[in-house]
């Protein structure tokens, strides 16, 4: 199975099992939708560029502590 076809949940399970291409995977399915997200509203590549990696560090950070909730969505929207 193609990591296309697999859900975001199914790949937040797989990083939490061990497998860094669940997230790999994650981040590439929506680091433009993401950072676009951003830069409409801050409107400078730099600050928008650090706003995104700031965002999935802490993506990355709740996943680990165990904090994240399936309520909808991963994505922005």
């Amino acid at each position: 199975m193609r990591q296309t076809d697999v859900s975001d949940n199914e790949l937040i399970e797989q990083y939490l099992s061990g497998s860094e291409s669940g997230l790999q995977t994650l981040i590439v399915r929506h680091q433009k939708k993401v950072y676009t997200s951003i830069f409409l509203l801050v409107k400078d590549k730099e600050l928008a560029e650090d706003i995104f990696q700031e965002t999935f560090i802490k993506v990355i950070n709740t996943l680990r502590s165990g904090n994240y909730k399936e309520e909808g969505n991963f994505c922005l929207g």
